[in-house]
């Protein structure tokens, strides 16, 4: 690489890209400040804009870069250096920039894992375009998903759209819903022989993609990023897990949300590590695939669900445990979900043998709207959990109880906000709250997004006086952060607040109910003018009988074990309730479909997918007439 390959530009935006590895000053003492105080500050940035990031990584003299496993444990794995993803990127944005693609245009990414999805978002930046990643539809529910793109689509006034050959002839339907789509295309049909000549130059302000929500409240916001955001996340996480040049970062999480994107892509790239990917199917169907990537590839540090680290207890047999040697894995990132103990406990006493070490537990909080991380703990401390009254906890305290008490629900440690950020508990009149008391959770810090694209509305109610209003509700106990739920999903009863998440865990430990598959709600009677609280879950039961007799367990666990009596439960085919593209559960989506009667829903038949296809057909059409109308108008 010659040095006119090198991203320079004047000013401010110099920076001296050194294959020695830079290493963070970190000072772990800083973490006893408390929740509510500036957190200790952030080092000089090793790179002012991701593609600066890239630059440096591919400059390396040494062939750093990704491994990406195949689908199928039997396919050979991709090997693909920084430099060469550096190089590719460059031909691929020569390619789309024959087809269009420019400045300040959005490009729809629905790729799967893969070099091609890593290529191409860095190609789309270089043309100084923006990457809206999105999930490929799949399985039994290929409508939702079309439905879900389509809404991207059209919200984010994509361009080009991005895809693969499998599913490339169902993007026409974009079309139909989206005037700004002019082409769908996969990597195949984009002209590589050529290499872009000059690279945009993007300010740390430029924006770097869009990150659509999971749409766990409502229907998908975009998030727009910025440079700036990203790399003050990425460099806070590194400093807050003291990354150092050995680590080698293993990841299964999505590639279009923030945990698998932002926390394992982009940090590698931005730290200059080596990582390892497998797609969140491949870990699904095999959770095995995970742990072996981790024992073969010496993985330091990966991400994870609190589900996905569960998964890996139910699902890896004994004998699949063999051999495995965990004893590398220092950082094992526990977010996106609430983090249970039990789950902690249960992956601890199976992967010690292997080596696994109890204080590498993580536990994490974070949200998109502020890149990623919000709270890290400390690293190398054991877990922390508390016990509180549930009844308190509806009042809006936190009294503490003993372990193991029957009032008592438990929440564990999120730690502190992470460098240059500040983390806050306040009540509704924007007032700090006293330690042990409930509150909303509000962060301020460079990694706040700008705001949801397009929706000003939106923007407004979640920034307010420069502090990102989260949406999750929570309290300080000995300065660190536990969160106890979402607002929006409190069910208030009588003026008292219980939290769905609760109701749900005495639901799920009812045999016949599916895990992860219940959902409380409460529902405002307006003819009984009372509140009602109702009760739906997902069972394998097929007769009426024993339907039945499940419901009415579940209803005595729940008020046993809440002191909430449920007005109603309901009990539904697996698969039928509303979730997101990472699983999450859309208890607002539940409600509505409830209330409207429509609650189980089917799976698409051959007849319904056949007229995807056909709508997809006059989208092409559609896009077609587009480009031919553009290039009228340029003569």
């Amino acid at each position: 690489m010659t040095g006119d390959d090198r991203l320079t530009p004047s000013g401010s935006l110099a920076i001296d890209y050194e294959s020695e590895y830079q290493k963070p000053n970190f000072r772990t003492g800083s973490w006893r400040l408390s929740v509510e105080e500036q957190s200790p500050p952030l080092a000089p940035f090793l790179h002012p804009t991701l593609l600066h990031a890239l630059t440096a990584a591919a400059n390396l003299d040494e062939p750093v870069g990704v491994t990406v496993l195949g689908e199928r444990e039997v396919d050979k794995p991709v090997k693909l250096t920084y430099r060469e993803l550096y190089e590719s990127a460059r031909h691929v944005a020569a390619g789309l920039a024959a087809l269009g693609v420019g400045m300040g245009d959005r490009v729809m990414l629905v790729l799967p894992t893969s070099d091609e999805f890593l290529i191409t978002f860095f190609a789309v930046q270089m043309l100084g375009a923006i990457p809206a990643p999105a999930y490929p539809p799949s399985g039994f529910r290929i409508e939702a998903g079309i439905d879900r793109l389509a809404h991207i689509a059209r919200h984010s006034g994509t361009k080009v759209v991005v895809t693969f050959r499998l599913i490339e002839s169902l993007m026409g339907e974009l079309a139909n819903h989206s005037q700004d789509l002019v082409r769908v295309t996969t990597l195949e049909g984009v002209d590589r022989s050529k290499r872009l000549e000059t690279v945009a130059l993007v300010e740390p302000d430029s924006p770097a993609f869009i990150q659509y929500t999971s749409g766990s409240t409502g229907d998908p916001k975009g998030v727009l990023l910025t440079h700036r955001n990203l790399v003050t996340n990425i460099q806070a996480m590194g400093q807050a897990l003291a990354i150092r040049s050995g680590d080698v970062i293993v990841g299964w999480c999505p590639l279009y949300h923030d945990m698998g994107l932002i926390g394992t892509f982009l940090s590698a790239v931005y730290w200059r590590v080596p990582l390892v990917l497998l797609s969140p199917m491949a870990f699904l169907t095999k959770p095995r695939r995970w742990l072996r990537a981790m024992s073969d590839y010496k993985g330091t540090i990966s991400p994870a669900p609190n589900f996905g680290y569960a998964l890996a207890v139910r699902r890896v047999k004994p004998e699949d445990r063999e051999g495995l040697d965990l004893s590398s894995w220092r950082v094992a990132l526990n977010g996106a979900e609430p983090v249970t103990m039990a789950t902690v406990d249960a992956f601890t006493e199976t992967y010690g043998p292997s080596g696994f070490r109890r204080e590498s537990v993580f536990p994490v909080y974070g949200l998109a709207e502020s890149s990623l991380a919000v709270t890290f703990p400390a690293p190398g401390l054991a877990v922390r959990e508390v016990h509180v009254d549930r009844l308190e906890l509806a009042g809006g305290r936190a009294k503490y109880l003993a372990k193991g008490d029957p009032r008592a629900v438990s929440f564990v440690c999120l730690g502190r906000a992470v460098p240059g950020h500040v983390v806050r508990v306040i009540d509704d009149q924007g007032d700090d709250v006293v330690p042990e008391h409930v509150g909303h959770v509000i962060v301020q810090g460079d990694s706040v997004m700008q705001g949801y694209f397009r929706n000003p509305e939106a923007t407004t109610a979640a920034i307010v006086d420069g502090w990102l209003h989260t949406g999750d509700l929570g309290f300080v106990h000995e300065g660190e952060l536990y969160v106890t739920g979402r607002a929006k999903d409190l069910v208030i009863v009588h003026g008292k607040n219980y939290y769905a998440e609760d109701i749900e865990r005495f639901a799920e430990r009812v045999a016949g109910a599916r895990q992860g598959a219940c959902v409380a709600l409460g529902i405002y009677d307006e003819k009984l003018e009372k509140d009602r609280i109702v009760l739906i879950a997902e069972s394998k039961l097929e007769s009426e009988e024993e339907r039945l007799a499940l419901a009415q367990r579940i209803s005595e666990a729940v008020t046993e074990g809440v002191g909430l009596p449920v007005d109603e439960v309901v009990i539904i085919p697996p698969g039928s309730l509303p979730k997101t593209s990472s699983g999450k559960r859309q208890r607002r989506r539940t409600k509505e479909v409830y209330l409207r009667g429509e609650l189980v829903q089917r799976r698409d038949g051959k007849f319904s997918v056949g007229l995807v296809y056909v709508r997809s057909t006059g989208g092409f059409l559609r896009m077609t007439t587009r480009r031919l109308l553009e290039r009228l108008r340029a003569r």
